[in-house]
């Protein structure tokens, strides 16, 4: 099995040796009584547990869906009973069960409808794409779909004129590979009533690109255009089977918790039907959702929405405790919040905040007052170092760090200076490896070469001990598909920085340094997205007293061919002690 580096930070659950022994022991004098014999004994396995005081081991007891016993072959013996069912692994690698700490299933329920656009089309074959569909949904009130690639256009963008070419009579919104902008035709501007006498939402941010004479050219930034869809049913209505569908295939690839990402202002929809599935026992999974925040009038509400939505949606497995903003965009689109302007712009452009530091550092205060915890789409070194100052600021002010967990998510871009205060902040990075291929392009249009080549860089974290998490974040019907949301797609890319769609096995994504050691990837896969989520005293890990979660698998990931890491499937998937996927024996 893999070693594993010390790391700067002391494990949450890990570092009292001595309470574990006390436990261990206490555990093995009580099994005299056949009441307190394992339920499932497991053995011959090579366990990598995450938990740095015992990485490794080759058996584990399980009693009343927890950890009783994790050790050697020998000493498991001492919790069998008359009724204990003991399994032969025979060899086979088991990791702990899979932390998702950032993906949208309740978006991709709403997108069963939309139209797929082919992967990286050009223009003529976007236009084509779009004309047949419609030739071929004549009854449809309008057309939503994506992905298009935003390197298909110049600084002009998309206009909407090209849309109006193939259909004209009913709205028509494509979004770009980002998901954070959309090319509309003229009929949808129409429709939503939007003219060149509408304000932008959030200048910089969520706005509309607009010509010489202030019309819109049908370009739209961000969520601009979000709420007058969602009002007119275009955003797509969530669909239970799919969502259903959804959670059980994350579940079949040893997910036991995720984090929903934010659902753009359709969260009753979403935990209305997750709340009736955690009712029924029908939630395969926990399930962590949140308040999600895209545009500032949100704000002053945000509290009493989010205590809303948990006192009317939250159960056993669906928790609602945290607020999620949007607090920039992205660098394809050049809305993400940059230190240095974009380049080719002549007003200097530094992307968009949703909010100045000043008022993040207010809200995040009332966030600790009320014990809700913050996660942050910060992308753009600018939206980074904002946040980490209104943290430090917060915790200045109260002479004490923060109750509440502040995550930062996406990270594509982290100013060299600020990458140490992320673990003296106790603020928790999260990240997409499947992104870290080249998978989405655009940026190195809009940042220049020089900070295209240093994005994605999750290493200096690691090495300083900071809690580095790791995530899927697919948002349609498409992703899902194509196996976006698979972790081990997400490890396998995160380790090698080869994106496979591109079938090229030189065509490796820089910085060398950020292909990431499999290790790294399991821990933020596993006991650090737990941390994220304040479980960390409960999963995460292969450890006496935690919920028995553990992924069982094919092949062992610490050896096989790094570009064969996408095929490693489990052959059971444990939750609390029950067997919630495949087969043990």
């Amino acid at each position: 099995m893999p070693t594993i580096r010390p790391r700067c930070r002391n494990m949450t659950g890990a570092g009292n040796s001595f309470l574990v022994s006390i436990l261990i022991a206490t555990l093995v004098g009580a099994c005299a009584n056949e009441q307190d014999a394992a339920d499932l004994i497991l053995t011959n396995g090579k366990f990598f547990t995450a938990n740095e005081s015992a990485i490794d081991a080759s058996t584990v007891a399980i009693r009343d869906g927890r950890f009783l016993f994790v050790g050697s072959n020998s000493g498991a013996s001492e919790f069998s009973g008359p009724d204990t069912r003991s399994v032969d692994l025979g060899g086979a690698t088991v990791i702990p069960g899979i932390v998702d700490t950032h993906t949208h299933p309740g978006l991709i329920s709403r997108t069963t409808d939309n139209i797929t656009l082919p992967a990286y089309a050009t223009k003529e074959e976007v236009l084509e794409s779009v004309a047949q569909y419609a030739a071929n949904n004549p009854d449809a009130e309008f057309i939503v779909g994506g992905y298009w690639q935003t390197a298909l256009f110049d600084e002009n963008g998309p206009h909407k004129s090209d849309l109006d070419d193939v259909v004209s009579d009913r709205p028509v919104v494509l979004v770009d590979s980002s998901g954070h902008a959309q090319w509309v035709n003229s009929k949808t501007l129409e429709v939503l009533g939007i003219d060149k006498n509408t304000p932008d939402p959030v200048p910089g941010l969520s706005f509309f690109h607009r010509d010489a004479n202030g019309e819109p050219t049908g370009w739209v930034f961000e969520f601009a255009i979000r709420r007058q869809m969602r009002e007119l049913g275009m955003r797509g209505t969530p669909d239970p089977e799919t969502l259903k569908d959804v959670l059980d295939y994350f579940s079949s690839l040893g997910v036991v918790t995720l984090f929903d990402g934010g659902n753009s202002g359709a969260g009753d929809q979403i935990y209305e039907i997750l709340a009736e599935m955690d009712k029924n026992g029908e939630l395969p999974l926990r399930y962590e959702g949140n308040y999600h925040i895209i545009t500032p009038d949100q704000i002053p509400g945000a509290i009493d929405s989010m205590k809303s939505l948990k006192a009317r949606f939250g159960g056993d497995r669906l928790k609602i405790n945290t607020i999620k903003i949007h607090y920039d965009g992205t660098h394809e689109v050049a809305t993400s919040g940059v230190i240095e302007p974009f380049i080719d712009t002549d007003d200097e452009n530094r992307g968009g905040l949703i909010m100045d530091t000043v008022e993040l550092s207010e809200f995040i205060t009332e966030l600790d007052a009320e014990d809700i915890d913050l996660h942050l789409h910060t992308v753009g070194d600018r939206a980074t170092r904002s946040a980490l100052d209104a943290v430090e600021s917060v915790r200045g002010k109260l002479e004490r760090p923060l109750r509440i967990q502040v995550t930062l998510c996406h990270l594509e871009l982290i100013a060299d200076e600020d990458f140490p205060r992320f673990r003296e902040l106790g603020v928790a990075a999260n990240y997409t490896p499947q992104w870290h291929g080249g998978w989405i392009d655009g940026s190195q249009y809009t940042l220049g070469q020089e900070r295209f080549d240093r994005m994605y860089r999750a290493q200096p974290l690691i090495d300083d001990g900071a809690v580095v998490t790791f995530s899927s974040d697919i948002v349609s019907t498409f992703e899902w598909e194509t196996h976006r949301g698979n972790p081990y797609m997400g490890m396998q890319i995160g380790h090698t920085r080869i994106e496979p769609e591109f079938e090229d096995p030189t065509r490796v994504r820089l910085p060398l340094s950020e292909q990431l050691s499999r290790v790294d990837l399991v821990m933020g896969y596993t006991i650090n997205g737990a941390r994220q989520l304040n479980m960390a005293a409960e999963t995460g890990s292969i450890q006496v007293g935690k919920w028995a979660d553990l992924v069982v698998l094919n092949k062992n990931l610490f050896e096989v061919k790094s570009n064969e890491i996408r095929y490693v499937k489990p052959t059971a998937v444990l939750m609390e002690g029950e067997l919630v996927h495949g087969q043990l024996d």
